[in-house]
């Protein structure tokens, strides 16, 4: 190769290799031009599919809209519903409502706070997101624990964001003072009140009782509860100086009488009182400083075991208006509160819980409603809960305080009793079915609840029956209160006549056992057979299984235990309800002891999910009727799950029935890996000619005394 053609050769790759990067230059600039396109594409894309989904919502929204123009027009719904959050936030909370059911009166705590927490991480819509956090707020919040205190805080963070609505901003400051105060950091929940008071339009007497609450000094507590009695035009109230006694044992007004009071109708004041021996002085000392002078106060003793006879018999020699009356037997305070208005010669009737005290202005405050309007029957006022140190107490309530005071129920006594009657004599919650026969007799707007501001502070003890235990009240209905509630609706429903005698032999509708007065504290109820099932989804085969042991002479204990199903209706089923008497068929309750030889589970889905508010139970034999098989990969049925729950809670050897042969071939198909967690019986609970008669002589002892064998292999 010469040296020409050596350096012709090395100019033609010089320049090639120039061409070449020119050449790649030009397509790197090309390159990035498609990136730069890309990228564009890509953000139009995206900004387009947001458009489109936009457009979709607004579409859909529009759709309702249009649809719902012709209901708007007519004024079936409010135009605000479209554009208002505070609408909209509203609708998110009754969207709710079906969740807090199931959660507290259900008592399916652990399903519910878990969807409840899927709807705060992952709903799209910020309303329920915002709904949700409350929610989880306040269950956490009604802890009342250091834990439970931090998790509401971060949940009432969410609730308050973008919030304009002037009062769930006062109630959402309300409970994050209260945790703040759990937490030991009064001074920050000071400040968020703070801006509260300067940021609304009036100072509400719910923040000033939050206020007093952060109060470490009792002089600054009262000084702010008394702020709340100034803005009801009430007297203040100070304390004694008694001593060692509690604030709450201290409270005293020096409110002075008027004179001419003694020519105004008389008003017989009712006070049951069970070992009452401290609280009965508060309360009496409250009663005789009434600025209402004419006054009947009969104290009924319900069988003391402490010295509360001799403390009422030391007040009776100091004001000649007290009196005493005394219970043959402890049957509880509604028993007490009839044999004291059968006596009673007011013509204004009301009552005072033996551990209460009255403002020395709220027999007044109610008698001259009760004068200035005649049309009106019944009226009661309002109060709140404090303990011993005078601490207020929300008892289950939303950023509130003050409520209505059922036991302060004041009525027209000839007019009542003519027309309804008594209490029903049941140891707890008869004063809601007495004010909803109240209602139903006479009309809504007879029954007044008045606006009051605090006329009575009620103790919020440990010990105190509404204060929490499985038969209190903590701001929902559970066990007894829950059945009791749905079946006086049930018999309110079917009665035309709402009169109720004194001391009647019989019950006009059946109440749980520990409601009775003549129950036995802490007795076993003993049942021939419990059948365990949702009791609000009617059942021909139930329905026809409960006439059968009715007939046979059997005893049956229902135990409601639910589905976690959304849609259905809470109430136990009209069929089941008219069936229960009390006697052969009663409905067992959250907090009861109940001991059976056999229990039938009928349908395993019900042990899903853990339930809190069921009884305690002990069995000798029970059995499973499965009467519907899912599919292997049904997630909302864990036949494994059901089957360790129906253990643990039965505590016997337990036996599983395909109701018939369809369903045992079922199980075969669909749960044949399942099956190895179950004992199948190789008989169906469906047997011979009669379809719905099992082999119940085989396992239960007759409740006729009649001895019967019971074979636990079957």
């Amino acid at each position: 190769m010469t040296k020409d053609t050596d350096n012709y050769n090395q100019d033609l790759l010089h320049s090639r290799v120039k061409q070449m990067e020119q050449e790649l230059h030009v397509l790197k600039n090309k390159n990035s031009l498609v990136e730069d396109q890309l990228a564009a594409y890509r953000r139009e894309f995206y900004l387009a599919r947001n458009i489109i989904d936009q457009l979709s919502n607004m579409k859909n929204e529009g759709i309702a809209a249009a649809k719902a123009i012709p209901a708007y027009a007519l004024r079936r719904r409010n135009i605000k519903k479209i554009y208002s959050k505070s609408y909209k936030l509203k609708d998110a909370r009754n969207q709710l409502k079906k969740y807090k059911q199931y959660l507290y009166d259900l008592g399916f705590e652990s399903r519910a706070l878990r969807d409840l927490h899927w709807l705060y991480m992952n709903d799209k819509n910020v309303y329920v997101k915002k709904a949700a956090a409350w929610e989880l707020a306040m269950w956490y919040s009604n802890k009342q624990t250091v834990d439970g205190a931090k998790e509401a805080l971060s949940y009432l963070e969410v609730a308050a964001q973008d919030e304009t609505n002037e009062d769930l901003l006062r109630q959402i400051a309300i409970q994050k003072a209260e945790a703040h105060r759990m937490l030991g950091d009064q001074d920050k929940g000071l400040r968020l009140l703070k801006e509260v008071v300067i940021n609304s339009s009036h100072i509400h007497s719910d923040v000033l009782l939050a206020i007093a609450n952060l109060c470490s000094n009792e002089n600054d507590r009262l000084f702010w509860i008394n702020e709340v009695m100034k803005a009801y035009n009430l007297e203040p109230i100070s304390f004694q100086d008694i001593g060692t006694k509690s604030l709450y044992h201290r409270l005293h007004s020096d409110y002075t009488h008027n004179d001419e009071e003694e020519l105004l109708p008389k008003v017989t004041i009712i006070i049951p009182a069970y070992n009452s021996q401290i609280g009965i002085n508060i309360t009496l000392q409250s009663l005789v400083n009434q600025s209402w002078e004419n006054l009947e106060i009969i104290v009924v003793n319900d069988c003391s075991r402490d010295n509360t006879e001799k403390e009422v018999r030391k007040w009776m020699k100091v004001d000649k208006r007290i009196s005493i009356l005394s219970t043959a037997v402890n049957s509880g305070p509604y028993v007490a509160r009839n044999l004291a208005l059968r006596e009673a010669t007011g013509e204004f009737v009301t009552i005072n819980d033996a551990d209460d005290w009255a403002h020395p202005q709220k027999i007044e405050k109610q008698v001259r409603h009760l004068l200035g309007d005649q049309s009106v029957v019944a009226n009661s006022s309002r109060h709140i809960r404090v303990t011993d140190d005078l601490f207020v107490h929300r008892r289950g309530q939303e950023g509130k305080y003050i409520f209505s005071n059922m036991s302060s129920i004041m009525f027209r006594r000839t007019k009542v009793i003519e027309t309804i009657g008594y209490w029903d004599p049941v140891r707890f919650a008869g004063d809601s079915e007495y004010k909803k026969r109240l209602i139903r007799a006479f009309g809504q707007e007879k029954i007044v609840d008045l606006p009051t501001g605090p006329l009575g502070l009620s103790l919020q003890s440990k010990g105190s029956l509404t204060g929490g235990s499985v038969y209190g009240y903590s701001g929902f209905m559970k066990g007894a209160r829950k059945e009791y509630a749905e079946a006086h609706q049930y018999a309110h429903d079917k009665m035309s006549n709402y009169y109720l005698p004194y001391n009647a032999e019989e019950r006009f509708f059946p109440v749980p056992r520990p409601m009775r007065p003549n129950r036995l504290k802490e007795a076993k109820h003993i049942v021939d057979i419990v059948l365990v099932a949702d009791f609000r989804i009617s059942d021909d085969f139930i329905y026809k299984q409960l006439e059968q042991f009715k007939e046979q002479g059997l005893t049956v204990g229902l135990i409601q235990m639910g589905k976690y199903n959304l849609i259905l209706k809470k109430n136990i089923h009209t069929n089941y309800r008219k069936m229960i008497d009390g006697n052969y068929v009663a409905m067992l309750v959250y907090g009861e002891k109940i001991y059976s030889d056999l229990t039938v589970v009928y349908n395993p889905l019900v042990f899903q999910e853990r339930q809190t508010y069921v009884p305690e139970l002990s069995t000798k034999v029970t059995r499973v009727v499965v009467n519907e098989v899912p599919n292997s990969k049904d997630s909302t049925y864990d036949l494994r799950k059901c089957a360790q729950r129906i253990q643990r809670y039965t505590k016997c050897t337990t036996k599983w029935m395909p109701l018939n042969q369809h369903i045992r071939e079922q199980l075969s198909e669909k749960q044949a890996n399942a099956l190895r967690y179950i004992q199948l019986s190789h008989v169906n609970w469906e047997c011979g000619n009669n379809r719905n008669t099992p082999n119940i002589s085989d396992w239960v002892l007759r409740s006729d005394g009649r001895s019967v064998q019971y074979d636990s292999n079957k």
